[in-house]
């Protein structure tokens, strides 16, 4: 049976990728706002929160920005199930291509997870199992997809992680606090910089503003980072 349903997958998956092939050419960013002023403090927050996070994917998954927007914007694809469908393509060793067609034809993450040809270490057999207990909630599975990440990517402990979480933080912004407390020249933790936000009530954009630092300079210190 098992066997069966991945044959139909495969197929679908070759009809999906045509499918996204023939998509027009990317369009605009629907960002109005994106960068820092006083005036609308909280303005620029939104983009600045989502293209530092797709930066991060980008050098998680060795995938292009422009791809991923591509995939969200035109494909059609839900930013959390394609988060979801990176991870377990990437850390199960199965083309990510096959993964989204399991999801695009209403197959579950726990059908995947089933599969004899999925791969995955300790950690990823843990994140998918946390996935699995989800039963469908792709917001919540992405939320444990975002942890893993930023354990993983910025040597990170559970800890550190939880703390921030305790502060509110969202999957975006605990990305966005370890990408600025990376900066050689800033010294308050990640933690720090949350409760800038939590505590102080000062804009996303605000606290990169008063860094130096521009939405773009959030790639560039993920790549020096993974360098």
């Amino acid at each position: 049976m098992k066997i069966f349903f991945f044959c139909i997958v495969l197929l679908c998956c070759m009809l999906f990728s045509q499918s996204y092939a023939m998509e027009p050419t990317i369009g605009c960013h629907c960002f109005k706002e994106r960068t820092y002023t006083p005036e609308k403090r909280f303005a620029a927050d939104p983009y600045l929160l989502t293209t530092s996070f797709n930066s991060f994917i980008a050098e998680n998954f060795n995938i292009s920005k422009r791809q991923i927007v591509l995939m969200k914007m035109q494909g059609g694809i839900d930013p959390d199930t394609l988060l979801i469908a990176l991870y377990v393509a990437h850390e199960g060793g199965v083309p990510l291509d096959t993964v989204l067609a399991v999801k695009e034809n209403g197959g579950s993450w726990q059908q995947l997870f089933e599969s004899p040809s999925l791969q995955g270490n300790g950690s990823a057999r843990e994140v998918f199992a946390a996935i699995a207990k989800t039963k469908g909630n792709d917001a919540a599975a992405a939320e444990i997809v975002t942890d893993q990440l930023v354990e993983d990517f910025f040597s990170l402990p559970k800890g550190d992680i939880l703390s921030i979480r305790e502060q509110g933080a969202t999957g975006r912004e605990l990305v966005l606090v370890n990408i600025l407390s990376s900066h050689p020249s800033i010294e308050q933790s990640a933690l720090d910089i949350q409760k800038l936000y939590s505590n102080k009530q000062q804009s996303w954009a605000q606290i990169a503003a008063s860094f130096h630092l521009t939405p773009k300079q959030t790639g560039t210190l993920l790549r020096k980072r993974r360098q």
